[in-house]
Protein backbone atom coordinates (compact mmCIF):
# COMPACT_ATOMS: atom_id res chain seq x y z
CA UNK A 1 0.00 0.00 0.00
CA UNK A 2 2.64 1.82 1.25
CA UNK A 3 5.60 1.06 -1.58
CA UNK A 4 7.27 -0.56 1.24
CA UNK A 5 7.08 -4.14 -0.33
CA UNK A 6 10.55 -4.93 1.72
CA UNK A 7 8.92 -3.94 4.92
CA UNK A 8 9.56 -6.58 7.96
CA UNK A 9 10.11 -6.62 11.77
CA UNK A 10 13.49 -6.29 13.59
CA UNK A 11 12.41 -9.41 15.31
CA UNK A 12 12.40 -11.41 12.18
CA UNK A 13 15.37 -9.40 10.47
CA UNK A 14 17.42 -7.35 12.51
CA UNK A 15 19.44 -5.88 9.73
CA UNK A 16 16.29 -5.37 7.04
CA UNK A 17 15.85 -1.59 5.59
CA UNK A 18 12.91 -1.14 5.65
CA UNK A 19 12.15 -1.61 9.82
CA UNK A 20 8.36 -1.09 9.79
CA UNK A 21 7.73 -2.52 13.24
CA UNK A 22 11.12 -2.06 15.81
CA UNK A 23 12.25 -2.62 19.31
CA UNK A 24 9.82 -0.55 21.56
CA UNK A 25 11.48 2.57 22.10
CA UNK A 26 9.50 3.77 25.44
CA UNK A 27 9.22 0.66 28.00
CA UNK A 28 6.07 0.66 30.00
CA UNK A 29 6.92 2.12 33.26
CA UNK A 30 7.25 -0.31 36.36
CA UNK A 31 7.24 -3.36 34.15
CA UNK A 32 8.99 -6.73 35.89
CA UNK A 33 11.98 -7.42 34.67
CA UNK A 34 12.52 -9.80 31.74
CA UNK A 35 9.56 -9.26 30.79
CA UNK A 36 8.56 -7.30 27.31
CA UNK A 37 9.75 -3.61 27.23
CA UNK A 38 5.57 -2.86 26.36
CA UNK A 39 4.04 -5.20 29.15
CA UNK A 40 1.80 -3.69 31.81
CA UNK A 41 -1.41 -1.35 31.12
CA UNK A 42 -1.11 1.46 29.04
CA UNK A 43 -3.42 4.64 28.37
CA UNK A 44 -4.73 5.13 24.96
CA UNK A 45 -6.43 8.19 23.03
CA UNK A 46 -9.03 6.65 20.21
CA UNK A 47 -9.83 8.92 17.06
CA UNK A 48 -13.47 10.40 17.06
CA UNK A 49 -14.82 8.66 14.10
CA UNK A 50 -12.65 5.95 13.70
CA UNK A 51 -13.37 2.03 13.68
CA UNK A 52 -12.03 2.10 17.27
CA UNK A 53 -14.11 4.77 18.97
CA UNK A 54 -17.30 3.34 17.10
CA UNK A 55 -16.21 0.41 18.96
CA UNK A 56 -15.29 1.51 22.43
CA UNK A 57 -17.73 4.76 22.46
CA UNK A 58 -15.49 6.61 23.70
CA UNK A 59 -11.90 8.59 23.59
CA UNK A 60 -9.88 6.99 26.14
CA UNK A 61 -9.31 3.56 26.87
CA UNK A 62 -6.46 1.70 29.07
CA UNK A 63 -5.41 -2.13 27.19
CA UNK A 64 -3.05 -4.21 28.54
CA UNK A 65 0.51 -5.15 26.64
CA UNK A 66 2.94 -7.84 26.27
CA UNK A 67 4.94 -7.57 23.30
CA UNK A 68 8.57 -5.93 22.60
CA UNK A 69 7.78 -4.49 18.98
CA UNK A 70 6.00 -1.42 17.61
CA UNK A 71 5.56 0.60 14.52
CA UNK A 72 8.58 2.11 13.65
CA UNK A 73 7.58 6.36 13.62
CA UNK A 74 9.87 7.15 10.86
CA UNK A 75 7.01 4.92 8.74
CA UNK A 76 4.09 6.32 10.35
CA UNK A 77 3.92 9.32 8.00
CA UNK A 78 4.20 6.55 4.68
CA UNK A 79 1.68 4.43 5.96
CA UNK A 80 -0.85 7.54 6.43
CA UNK A 81 -0.76 8.89 2.89
CA UNK A 82 -1.63 5.63 2.15
CA UNK A 83 -4.47 5.68 3.91
CA UNK A 84 -4.01 4.20 6.80
CA UNK A 85 -5.05 5.90 9.82
CA UNK A 86 -3.52 5.51 13.22
CA UNK A 87 -6.47 5.91 14.99
CA UNK A 88 -4.85 5.12 18.84
CA UNK A 89 -1.95 6.60 20.28
CA UNK A 90 -0.57 6.26 23.62
CA UNK A 91 0.68 8.90 25.82
CA UNK A 92 4.07 8.86 24.42
CA UNK A 93 2.67 9.60 20.83
CA UNK A 94 3.42 6.08 20.18
CA UNK A 95 1.10 3.98 17.45
CA UNK A 96 -1.13 1.93 18.93
CA UNK A 97 -4.15 1.32 17.03
CA UNK A 98 -3.88 1.21 13.07
CA UNK A 99 -7.03 1.10 10.49
CA UNK A 100 -8.33 1.42 6.93
CA UNK A 101 -11.49 3.44 7.54
CA UNK A 102 -13.00 2.60 4.01
CA UNK A 103 -12.93 -1.24 4.84
CA UNK A 104 -15.50 -2.81 6.41
CA UNK A 105 -13.38 -3.66 9.38
CA UNK A 106 -9.68 -4.09 9.08
CA UNK A 107 -8.17 -3.01 12.72
CA UNK A 108 -4.58 -3.75 14.11
CA UNK A 109 -3.64 -2.92 17.81
CA UNK A 110 -0.29 -3.53 19.33
CA UNK A 111 -1.81 -4.77 22.57
CA UNK A 112 -3.31 -7.84 23.46
CA UNK A 113 -7.74 -7.20 23.31
CA UNK A 114 -8.13 -10.73 24.46
CA UNK A 115 -6.12 -10.40 27.83
CA UNK A 116 -9.59 -7.97 28.69
CA UNK A 117 -11.95 -10.13 27.51
CA UNK A 118 -13.94 -12.83 29.50
CA UNK A 119 -16.82 -15.13 29.53
CA UNK A 120 -19.59 -13.11 28.84
CA UNK A 121 -18.06 -9.80 28.23
CA UNK A 122 -15.93 -9.88 25.02
CA UNK A 123 -13.51 -7.64 24.44
CA UNK A 124 -15.58 -4.08 22.45
CA UNK A 125 -13.31 -4.60 19.77
CA UNK A 126 -14.36 -8.39 19.20
CA UNK A 127 -18.26 -7.54 19.54
CA UNK A 128 -17.03 -4.87 16.58
CA UNK A 129 -15.01 -7.21 14.17
CA UNK A 130 -18.46 -9.98 14.46
CA UNK A 131 -21.00 -7.67 14.40
CA UNK A 132 -18.99 -6.24 10.89
CA UNK A 133 -18.41 -9.56 9.61
CA UNK A 134 -21.97 -10.61 10.06
CA UNK A 135 -22.71 -7.33 7.63
CA UNK A 136 -23.66 -7.49 4.19
CA UNK A 137 -21.31 -6.01 1.94
CA UNK A 138 -22.75 -3.02 -0.35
Amino acid sequence: MAGLGEANTTEIDPNTTTPLLALASCPVDGRPGGSPRLTGKMKIRVSRGSLAFDAYKKTSVEEAFACNYELNPAYRKPLEKAGIEVSGVSEDGGARIIELSDHRFFLGTGFLPQLASEAGNPHPLFVAFLEAAGKTRK
